[in-house]
């Protein structure tokens, strides 16, 4: 699988771990969806154009002055990332949500070419 993108969404603040002899801190986030023909299609969250290496992605709702500080690191033992990802899917518009609120930067939408799609 190979992706040619430009600016993605990442979780930063995750514990360090080793995959496959690689030190990974952080994650990709992406829109995943199986078709009828039971193929996988995976795409990277694309963030507007505008963003900046480094800008925050908050649930709209939330003001970006008050939303409060990240944590500085997921405490794994306590699953946070796990507990919200059931309720992270891509709209019929293509733009990612948590409980139906669009995940936005102050430059605007997370958004992606699948629709309906599971976020991970």
């Amino acid at each position: 699988m190979s992706f040619k993108t430009g600016l993605v969404v990442m979780i930063c603040n995750l514990k360090p771990v080793n995959m496959r002899g690689i030190k990974s801190e952080a994650m990709l986030m992406a829109a995943s969806i199986t078709g009828s023909d039971g193929k996988r299609q995976v795409l990277p969250l694309s963030p507007p154009a505008e963003c900046k290496p480094g800008d925050r992605v908050v649930v709209q709702g939330y003001e970006h002055e008050t939303a409060g500080a990240p944590d500085e690191l997921l405490n794994p033992k306590k699953k946070i990332f796990e507990s919200l990802k059931p309720d992270l899917f891509t709209s019929d518009e293509g733009v990612a949500e948590y409980k139906g609120s669009p995940l936005v930067t102050t430059a605007g939408q997370i958004t992606t070419s699948l629709k309906n799609a599971q976020i991970s």
